[in-house]
């Protein structure tokens, strides 16, 4: 008999071990709680009677659910790995998921924030409460291409106004990492941090914080991005923060940054992590190649 309460205590603390993000314990627990809403009502308690069929019923429960493919995969692919972790310290016999296939994903790339998008929010953000900390946050996350969890924890310290350089200390992975920003970002860091950033406390170092003082967190920055999109009468898909992100790939690209120095920027580990966001720019290679076409210039 093996409960899933006690496997999934067991896979956190591994993760845990292994120096893993919030984010990614985050999505294993947002899987798992899926996978025992469904052992609950279908009367299953014991994961080590599951077979490969009950995979697929979860699957189309899931799908019955209302799920969107995108969700699904995601749903799946953390039980999967929550399962195999099973398997590997021996705790069930076999992978249920061997011949099981994750649902196709669109082909569509997810929106990436464009530039008059961008200009609309920093628009608005002029008539919020915090016009300089609002403004500053989306410059910033345009301008480097953070992750809303590297954002939100960068302190003080982090911001090289000088040089124009932030520091990201607790990347994905626990990585560490330096990233450039422009001119303007870096005005409008430093008007925050001179004009409006007010502490609750002098020994509060994070950079951007809420109304009451306090540090600002993901789902603080989602809000905040969410409120400026409703103002500005966009998507909030389209300016949300890791659409912001995606935004920040696409310019840089567009301008002439190589896709090596764009990985480094990321904080991706492959290559191939990068290579993804060159799926938005087919108008931009098209026009390239007709000025560098090898064969016109025979």
């Amino acid at each position: 008999m093996l409960s899933l309460d006690r496997l999934h205590a067991m896979h956190v603390r591994h993760l845990r071990a292994m120096r893993r993000s919030e984010s990614t314990l985050t999505f294993y627990r947002a899987a798992t709680r899926k996978l025992g809403l469904w052992m609950a009502e279908t009367g299953r308690s014991d994961l080590t009677a599951l077979t490969r069929a009950d995979i697929t019923e979860f699957q189309l429960w899931l799908r019955e659910g209302g799920l969107a493919p995108g969700g699904e995969h995601a749903v799946l692919r953390g039980v999967r790995g929550l399962l195999r972790f099973g398997v590997e310290e021996e705790l069930l016999r076999g992978d249920v998921f061997r011949k099981v296939k994750l649902p196709r994903l669109p082909d569509d790339p997810p929106p990436a924030a464009q530039p008059h998008e961008v200009a609309e929010l920093l628009r608005v953000a002029r008539e919020g409460p915090h016009p300089l900390r609002d403004r500053a946050m989306v410059m910033l996350a345009y301008d480097t291409g953070l992750r809303a969890s590297e954002l939100v924890a960068l302190t003080v310290d982090d911001v090289d106004l000088t040089r124009g350089l932030v520091t990201v200390q607790r990347g994905k992975g626990g990585k560490t990492r330096t990233v450039p920003f422009g001119v303007r970002a870096g005005q409008a860091v430093n008007r925050y941090m001179g004009r409006e950033r007010r502490p609750i406390r002098e020994d509060v170092n994070t950079l951007f914080l809420g109304h009451v003082g306090m540090p600002m967190t993901p789902g603080g920055l989602t809000q905040l991005l969410e409120r400026l999109a409703t103002a500005a009468g966009l998507p909030r898909a389209n300016v949300a923060p890791h659409a912001l992100r995606r935004g920040f790939a696409v310019e840089v690209l567009r301008r002439g940054t190589d896709v090596f120095a764009l990985q480094q920027m990321l904080g991706h580990s492959t290559l191939e992590m990068s290579r993804r966001y060159c799926r938005y720019l087919p108008e931009d290679l098209q026009r390239q190649h007709v000025t560098a076409s090898p064969g016109d210039h025979l």
